[in-house]
């Protein structure tokens, strides 16, 4: 029973104690004695309807900036309350210490990031509003009120301050006109930002997608519109809570609103990149246009939501903290996309290929058909498509087909064996004129020339360089060429050697004997041989002079064939000697 006794004392005198600790002031009562009764002072006797300007003035520090006079007190006062009502800014008691001296502070702001200007100081044994909070008053009204209601007032038919669902008739009738001139604005704004904007955006482009602007215009009226409401429903006089939630909920939609607009002006200057992007030669920046939509899109969600959180007083510095360390972990882990990030960056910089070009990299073949964030797909000869990570592509070897200034073509025809030798000369020069006749052919670099004896035909050797843009012209330039050298085959009797197997047969009669073939003396070697060297009468070292050559920077004497005159047989004459 004793401990019961001693538990029920200890109860009571816990309970006392902790009443005391809440104190709280009444209004009509003053009592300055620690910062929260202070406050409490102050608000507790402009209540309306229950209200003691003259207790509310207690606890100001009048004397350091010489106002002795108590109307003007009582004025400064409820202006104050005024517009920290109008401004939604309520005080959190609990935040505001309770003791005559707490901890040595020497000043308590309740609004640190609001109001710094705002804050109570100690003089003696009385905690005080500051005289700097004083002198800044009559510029808070100024800024929270565009005109003083009170005056307008005071004048007014007394039905106008008669209450209906719980505010007056001049407050509901001025917030009915102010929602109206509000919409009002909203509609010209957003015109007048639809007509000026298109007006210099098409100087820039002149297709530009009328319906993306329109999309980012709306959200610059609602701006406008909400921009207004906030600076006009102070005036209206509400209580500080409704004006907490409205202003807050109008902040909030004045943030969302502005990430829109931005959000939406990405997706403009996309097309309006497009449009430039479509008049350039290159292809890679009609790829590199999405990739900045979606990384613009990105880092606009990303900022408007700490901006939005910023309005909505969240401690945006504490979250980034944690965000940053969860971001580090989360940039271990996915190491590989962040380095296909940097790999497509480095794509777009430099440009190895273009959209559309042959390449060869990674052992992949085949032509480039899109470059993204994280991988480039390349589709084979095969169809099938195939990606590669960026980051691989930046850092190996590709051999770019598409970027070369000139392509190659090279093979050998195999013409019969019984192919006289101005056959075969009249064949190539007739090559060569195809070839210098062909406005695809590179003309400096064209070689046409009998090469070799191979087991089954005499080689004849081409060698010559396209100057086209894709494949498909070239295949398409090779089949015309390949048709004319059919068409002079057929011309000059020339025929195509395919391999063939001859099997000679030698028999020998029992009863006679076939006499021995008559062999050639030394001598008449020896004259054939002098005969094809310097000088000798069957040699004939610059061809057969079946044409003017067609070579490459060969320029065509005077003649009709091919000589400095109109006598073959005297040009050769002049060679000979």
């Amino acid at each position: 029973m004793k401990r019961l006794g001693l538990a029920a004392l200890l109860l009571a005198l816990s309970t006392a104690a902790s009443a005391s600790a809440q104190h709280v002031v009444e209004a009509g009562e003053a009592d300055c004695s620690t910062p929260r009764r202070a406050l409490l002072t102050f608000l507790a006797n402009l209540q309306e309807g229950d209200a003691h300007p003259e207790q509310a003035t207690r606890c100001f520090d009048w004397g350091a900036v010489r106002i002795g006079d108590h109307d003007r007190q009582r004025q400064v006062a409820q202006r104050f309350k005024h517009v920290l009502d109008a401004r939604g800014l309520y005080v959190q008691m609990d935040d505001i210490p309770d003791e005559e001296d707490p901890a040595d502070t020497l000043r308590v702001v309740p609004f640190s990031n609001t109001l710094p200007q705002f804050y109570l100081v100690r003089k003696g044994s009385q905690w005080v509003i500051s005289a700097e909070t004083i002198r800044h008053v009559p510029a808070w009204y100024d800024e929270t009120f565009a005109f003083d209601v009170d005056t307008y007032l005071e004048g007014a038919p007394s039905w106008l301050t008669e209450r209906v669902f719980g505010v007056t008739w001049w407050q509901l009738m001025a917030l009915l006109l102010l929602l109206a001139v509000a919409f009002f604005v909203r509609w010209v704004v957003t015109w007048v930002a639809v007509a000026q904007g298109s007006r210099l955006l098409t100087t820039i482009v002149k297709t530009l997608d009328r319906r993306l602007l329109d999309r980012a215009a709306k959200p610059i009226g609602t701006v406008v519109m909400v921009l207004l409401l906030i600076y006009a429903f102070p005036m209206l006089r509400f209580s500080v809570d409704v004006n907490r939630v409205i202003i807050f909920g109008l902040s909030v939609a004045a943030a969302v609103s502005a990430v829109v607009i931005v959000y939406r002006l990405v997706d403009v200057f996309a097309d309006v990149m497009a449009k430039r992007a479509d008049d350039t030669e290159t292809k890679l920046d009609d790829q590199l246009v999405p990739l900045v939509r979606k990384s613009l899109k990105v880092v606009t969600v990303v900022l408007g939501v700490i901006f939005v959180l910023q309005n909505m007083e969240v401690d945006v510095a504490s979250l980034i903290a944690g965000v940053s360390l969860g971001g580090l972990a989360f940039t271990l882990a996915a190491r590989d996309t962040v380095a296909n990030l940097f790999g497509s960056v480095s794509i777009f910089s430099d440009q190895p290929f273009q959209v559309g070009d042959w390449v060869v990299m990674q052992g992949v073949e085949g032509v480039v058909e899109e470059v993204g964030m994280r991988s480039t797909r390349v589709r084979t000869f095969y169809r099938s498509l195939v990606s590669i990570p960026n980051s691989k592509v930046a850092d190996g070897v590709i051999d770019n087909y598409g970027a070369r200034e000139s392509r190659r073509t090279f093979l050998k025809l195999g013409v019969q064996y019984d192919t006289t030798p101005e056959q075969i000369e009249a064949f190539c020069d007739g090559i060569r004129a195809i070839l210098a006749n062909n406005p695809a052919v590179k003309k400096d670099g064209y070689h046409v020339y009998f090469t070799g004896f191979g087991d089954s035909a005499l080689e004849i050797m081409l060698y010559f360089f396209f100057v086209v843009d894709s494949w498909a012209d070239e295949l398409r330039q090779r089949h015309l060429i390949f048709l004319e050298v059919l068409r002079l085959a057929d011309a000059l009797g020339v025929g195509f050697a395919f391999p063939t197997r001859t099997v000679h047969v030698t028999t020998r009669a029992k009863e006679k004997e076939l006499p021995d073939p008559k062999r050639p003396d030394e001598e008449a070697l020896g004259a054939a041989v002098l005969a094809f060297g310097p000088a000798g009468a069957l040699a004939r070292p610059a061809g057969p002079q079946i044409s003017h050559g067609f070579y490459p920077g060969f320029d065509r004497p005077e003649g009709p064939h091919g000589g400095q005159g109109d006598d073959p047989d005297a040009d050769q004459a002049d060679s000979r000697e």
